[in-house]
């Protein structure tokens, strides 16, 4: 060991450095029981600090260095071993002699180096994670404890409370935690003593000049992302013009989402094209092997990088020490002022000498998001701080849970029983607990998770969630651990000041195989924890709910899977038995979300949707009793009986295709359309016929996804490309183009967002077996070549009419003039021809004695045709389409026609409410033009094709619909290259159906359960 003498004074340290040691020391020598907090702002030297005590300390005993993340650990190594010494040219003794990585692996081995080098200085650095995973397997940890003799903890205010209680205390030496920020996001643990608390404010930093001040610069920033890029680059700009920085100063952009920072990383990447200054984007979803300048995870050196746009949602709140850094545009607030500070805190950090003057940070915010009075009411805290003698005022939890219940009586008659008062010094109550049998099921990842490293974990997460761990438990042994926590809520009801109410909570969760079950009474999220994979699919939940004497399945909740525009979304039915009474029309594109019977001797509730099973019908249940109830479930599984009856009539949810490449999407806009608005500020055009389009792969190195497909919006193509995202299990669309088109209600809101959240679309995947609505994937078990299965609904409603290969438009050409009828070979011709005058094609049956063309304006369909004189009256609308292109299955075309009619058959009941548009409207003429001035010319032809005036047909029609023994039906007129009934039979019989054609089935049956729901009937006709 270096025999030298040291003196701090000999090292080149700033007095704020040497104040801070000085009270370390002090509170090395008062042997209290308790912790030391010293908070100094980001950039003050917190880490040199950190450096001179461990090293005075280790010359005695081994000191462990915690601190929150792998790349923390990496740094103050670095740091630790060289960097700081070499910084401050400080002599060679002032390096430890030793500075290790403790990791799970090498705990042990770690032990018996350190134990071996017993006569050296050494330095131990660890994440609390590393830590709590040893603490809680046990293999080294109490060889550990016994080597150390002090802990230094940075970032203190990110202690998790578990580790701190079970962990840091067992060691039962000094210890010194570091912050920079002083305060907790609610329930942080900082059990310090009170004297031994060295506080250097913000404002004394930047008085001292040992940090940046930081301007806020309020303004209405530009929502779109487009103009809000140009705007900050323009910013930049100016800043480095005046010289307030320099050229190679970067400024970081904070995103509200995943989305918004990929779109602002297009954006800034449009703008800043043929600049040298570049973007980055990072955001922990991103694939590492994905677009360039899009990270996972901040990038190594990022001093270095030459990017001077820093995109990112959370990614670079703290953990970078990048004095370039020193501008930040908020295009979305934080949603608390902790994050803002943190946030801030990487700007002010200074680029050379402390004690310079520098110039401000500067911080970009949206006028009205109230940024400035989050800032300001930090400033208002830091002074309160110096105000109460440098000491933050900290809050205590356990004490609030403690205080709490001494102040219940100590006996008392509640809920029908006395009760004692709870002593938390004792763990009789412990075996009082009792849990629902309540349990959401996971797939295990990793089939060696061990219940130390998931209890390390869970003990982090209810940390994240600010709630305060009082107990846990079992200690040893089992697969099962349950954690009592305390968790305070702020009242809802006031805006400012302080209120808060405690409950207590249990979490529970027994490790069955490859399954994990798990509950939590307040909701606790535990699905991005290592090892834990996907929730059990609703595949293998049915038998959860199997089919045997006696079980009942007594209510349902479904989801459709029918994207029509009339698709009633979700349904609930319940009755003592469903079997028999819970029968409806379109079952089988309808998906089981939850359900509930009687099974056995419980009443057991299943949620297909989020995996969670729940008996419900017992008492609560102990520990031990929760285990054998997840063991028994377990068991269910693994036998898979077969399921109730009921639920094989709805439609079969299935895993994730090994392979969920997509084929073909179709994109349902129906609701979207007059909802969105261009840059401009005039609606959206969506052209409804190509909607329905194929998916191709993109191999472009700068393809912003794998996969892509085209849209028209405004008449123009638009490229959407998409991807499959694995951890969230959704398909994901990313375009530059619809980003730039937003909501009407809501700036902030692009096209692109609206369908990534809704998830509005289907998809088949490439090995044609799956289907992918709404979110969920379902099983495209179909075998359409058997003419007398699937595909007969289909075919049945389709009749092919000879003459209709004689069209070739829609409405014929403008010739200019008063017309009798259409131009000939167009479909309206051909329409008029055989339902006005009876001597067009004979398979649409008899000619109407009423006959109106309802085309353009708030139409209800092309044609409306009623006969109240025919042995069965009828009212019929027709709409009709054309479609250039050889004849064949066109499943966007038909979406285009089916939508026209089937958000209109609301007219056809017979309770509906009267047609929209003027009385008179049927007495005008019919006019559609081209051109402009003098060039334009006009179609005019007589809206009454037959039968009477305007507000006769009306009431007729309005009459004849409520008959009980009219028949109202709805056709669906499809020309050109639209449909071929011997094109559609011959795809049906291919081993493997095109993915558009399985499109069209889908949309077909969607549009006969629509009509079939009001009572309608419907009748498809196309060429031969």
């Amino acid at each position: 060991m270096e025999a030298r003498r040291r003196n701090i004074s000999e090292l080149q340290l700033w007095p704020h450095q040497h104040s801070a040691i000085a009270s370390a020391q002090a509170y090395f020598e008062s042997n209290t029981k308790k912790g030391c907090l010293i908070h100094m702002p980001t950039g003050t030297g917190k880490t040199g600090v950190i450096a001179v005590l461990a090293s005075l300390r280790a010359r005695s005993a081994p000191v462990l260095v915690v601190c929150p993340s792998a790349a923390l650990v990496e740094q103050l190594d670095s740091q630790l071993a060289t960097g700081f010494w070499e910084k401050i040219a400080a002599h060679e003794s002032w390096k430890p002699d030793a500075v290790y990585q403790l990791l799970p692996s090498n705990a042990a081995t770690l032990v018996a180096t350190i134990t071996r080098d017993a006569n050296r200085s050494t330095i131990v650095v660890s994440t609390i994670q590393a830590l709590q995973q040893i603490h809680v397997g046990g293999e080294g940890y109490a060889e550990l404890r016994a080597l150390i003799g002090t802990i230094v903890f940075d970032e203190g205010h990110r202690e998790p409370a578990p580790m701190w209680a079970d962990v840091v205390r067992s060691f039962d030496v000094p210890t010194v935690l570091f912050s920079a920020t002083p305060f907790r996001n609610d329930l942080k643990i900082f059990n310090v003593d009170d004297g031994h608390i060295h506080f250097l404010s913000f404002s004394q930093a930047v008085n001292a000049r040992l940090i940046r001040d930081v301007r806020i610069d309020s303004r209405n920033i530009p929502l779109d992302k487009q103009a809000f890029a140009r705007e900050m680059v323009g910013i930049r700009d100016e800043l480095i013009r005046n010289r307030h920085f320099s050229p190679d100063n970067k400024m970081i952009i904070r995103a509200g989402s995943e989305e918004d920072v990929v779109e602002l990383f297009q954006a800034f990447t449009e703008v800043l094209a043929g600049r040298a200054e570049g973007v980055l984007a990072i955001h922990h979803n991103f694939d590492s092997t994905g677009v360039p300048g899009m990270y996972p995870a901040v990038p190594r050196q990022l001093v270095n990088r030459p990017e001077k746009f820093l995109i990112h949602q959370y990614m670079l709140i703290e953990g970078i020490d990048d004095p370039t850094c020193t501008m930040l545009a908020l295009y979305e607030p934080f949603s608390n002022t902790r994050m803002l500070v943190q946030q801030i805190g990487r700007l002010t950090r200074q680029p050379g000498a402390i004690g310079n003057d520098v110039s401000n940070a500067y911080v970009v915010v949206r006028a009205g998001d109230g940024v400035e009075d989050l800032w300001d009411s930090f400033l208002a805290y830091d002074r309160a701080c110096v105000e109460n003698g440098g000491k933050p005022p900290i809050r205590n939890d356990a004490q609030v849970l403690n205080n709490l219940v001494e102040a219940l009586p100590r006996s008392d008659y509640v809920a029908g029983k006395f009760r004692d008062r709870i002593d938390l010094e004792s763990t009789e109550w412990l075996d009082d607990l009792r849990f629902p049998r309540s349990a959401l099921i996971y797939e295990l990842d990793d089939p060696s998770l061990d219940m130390a490293t998931l209890q390390s974990n869970i003990s982090a997460a209810l940390d994240a969630d600010d709630r305060f761990e009082q107990a846990t438990g079992p200690a040893n042994g089992g697969q099962f651990r349950y954690h009592v926590s305390l968790r305070l809520e702020t009242s809802p009801f006031l805006s400012e000041y302080l209120f808060q109410t405690a409950s207590l909570q249990v979490t529970i969760y027994v490790i069955c195989g490859r399954r994990l079950f798990f509950y939590d009474s307040a909701g606790l999220w535990i699905d991005e924890i290592e090892g834990i994979g996907a929730r059990v699919d609703p595949k293998a939940l049915r038998s959860l709910l199997p089919a045997a004497d006696g079980n009942v399945v007594s209510f349902i909740s479904v989801k459709n899977t029918d994207l029509g525009p009339l698709a009633v979304r979700s349904r609930s039915l319940m009755a003592r038995s469903l079997e028999r009474s819970g029968v409806f029309m379109g079952e089988h594109l309808n998906v089981v979300t939850r359900a509930m019977g009687r099974v056995s001797d419980a009443r057991r509730t299943v949620g297909f949707s989020n995996a969670r099973v729940r008996d419900s019908e017992r008492q609560g249940c102990t520990a031990d009793e929760y285990a054998q109830w997840c063991a028994s479930i377990n068991g269910e599984l693994d036998t898979a009986a077969p399921s109730a009856p009921i639920l094989s009539r709805f439609a079969t949810p299935t895993d994730t295709p090994s392979d969920p490449t997509p084929a073909n999407i179709l994109v349902d806009m129906l609701e979207l359309i007059g909802e969105f608005r261009t840059s401009e500020g005039r609606d959206v055009e969506i052209t409804t016929e190509n909607l329905c389009v194929d998916v191709v792969s993109d191999n472009d190195p700068k393809a912003l996804a794998p996969f892509c497909f085209e849209l028209v919006i405004d008449r123009s193509k638009v490229a959407v490309w998409i991807s499959w995202h694995p951890k969230k299990r959704k398909y994901w669309l990313v375009s530059p183009a619809l980003s730039k088109i937003k909501s009407k209600d809501n700036d902030k809101i692009s096209l692109t967002k609206r369908l990534n959240r809704a998830q509005p679309f289907r998809i088949i995947t490439t090995d044609m077996q799956h289907v992918y609505v709404n979110g969920s994937f379902y099983a495209l078990d179909l075998d359409l070549s058997d003419p007398r299965g699937a595909a007969a609904l289909v075919l049945d409603l389709v009749t092919p009419l000879k003459n209709l290969e004689r069209v070739i438009s829609e409405k014929g050409a403008i010739r200019g003039g008063s017309l009798p009828t259409w131009p000939k070979n167009s479909l309206f011709r051909f329409i008029d021809d055989a339902l006005a005058r009876g001597r067009g094609d004979p398979a649409l049956g008899p000619a109407f004695p009423a006959l109106v063309c309802d085309d353009l304006g708030t139409e209800v369909g092309d044609f409306l045709g009623v006969d109240d004189g025919a042995e069965t009256p009828r009212v019929v609308f027709v709409a009709a389409k054309w479609k250039s292109g050889d004849a064949g299955v066109s499943a966007s075309a038909f979406y285009d026609v089916c939508a026209q009619g089937v958000k209109n058959i609301a007219y056809l009941k017979s309770d509906a409410t009267p047609l929209p548009g003027a009385k008179r409207k049927y007495d005008d003429d019919w006019k559609l033009s081209t051109g402009k001035g003098r060039n334009k010319l006009t179609n005019t032809i007589a809206r009454r094709r037959a039968g009477p005036g305007s507000a006769a047909f009306r009431t007729m029609l309005e009459r004849m619909r409520s008959m009980p023994t009219t028949s109202r039906e709805l056709w669906l007129v499809c020309a050109g290259g639209m449909l071929s009934k011997k094109a559609l039979e011959q795809e049906f019989r291919a081993s493997r159906p095109k993915a558009h054609v399985l499109q069209f089935y889908h949309l077909v049956v969607s549009a006969f359960t629509a009509c079939q729901s009001v009572g309608v009937e419907l009748k498809i006709f196309c060429l031969e």
